[in-house]
């Protein structure tokens, strides 16, 4: 699983998109301040997202090729679906493009990557993807992990969209404790729509109802341990992921009216 980090004094700029606020008062959540394109975003009025009417997924296979394809087909999902539910509510989107092969020495904020593990990298300022596969997806068994992995990127492609990401790098903090927690509510969500992206798009595209709950558990893989620590606990990774997939609503991912507990 990955969400891209958002280190606002080392990261890429993303591109501009167009405020979103609704204009009235919402509460928050310490340290966020009174951010209303965060805390009262018009995302969060727009409703569930339907459930996506893509075709089913072609097989992942064993070979480059075929989990090329595979992946292909799971963007043109998201894309579609996403694209569909944000211009109804006539909210900005942009396709995301992808990119992908067997090795890249940097992704696309220059920093190295494994050369054994594949990866997925969300680069705002061009809404793509560049997607590394290796040997572990191609010898793995079934394709969940490609789609917690797809669908976490996703995730922060739709809070680009709608000007979460810029409104998150806008914010102030006075320490490092207040930009840890900060970039937790920022990921936390990115993850907790991925959850909705999960409930819109897991039947229609041909996965196993059974391994849906599979997902939850790799949500958790994500925490982190290091000195800034920009995923928060694995309980609450598989929280936020279990709200939005419960409810298929982005209302519900709301981290920046949480407690500090439920971002911790």
């Amino acid at each position: 699983m990955f969400i891209a980090m958002k280190i606002r004094a080392i990261m890429v700029a993303v591109g501009a998109s167009v405020l979103l606020s609704s204009g009235t008062t919402s509460a928050y959540a310490y340290p966020v301040n009174d951010a209303q394109d965060l805390t009262n975003n018009s995302l969060y009025a727009v409703g569930k997202l339907p459930e996506a009417a893509c075709a089913e997924k072609p097989a992942k296979g064993k070979t480059l090729a075929s989990v090329t394809k595979h992946v292909n087909a799971v963007i043109s999902c998201l894309n579609d679906t996403w694209g569909s539910y944000l211009k109804e509510a006539s909210l900005p989107f942009v396709p995301t493009l992808v990119e992908m092969k067997g090795t890249y020495k940097t992704d696309c904020r220059g920093r190295t990557l494994s050369p054994k593990k594949s990866a997925v990298f969300y680069c705002g300022g061009h809404a793509n993807f560049i997607v590394q596969i290796r040997s572990d997806w191609l010898k793995a068994s079934d394709d969940v992990q490609i789609f917690a992995q797809l669908s976490s990127a996703y995730g922060e492609h739709v809070l680009n969209m709608v000007d979460i990401a810029e409104a998150y790098n806008a914010l102030h903090a006075d320490d490092g404790t207040e930009m840890s927690e900060q970039l937790r509510r920022y990921n936390l969500q990115a993850q907790c729509i991925s959850g909705v992206t999960a409930k819109s798009l897991w039947s229609a595209l041909g996965y196993p109802a059974k391994d849906a709950k599979r997902l939850a558990e790799l949500a958790k893989t994500g925490a982190n341990k290091s000195k800034i620590d920009i995923f928060g606990k694995g309980a609450n990774l598989a929280y936020w992921f279990n709200r939005g997939y419960s409810t298929g609503n982005p209302k519900s991912c709301n981290t920046w009216t949480a407690p500090s507990g439920k971002v911790a």
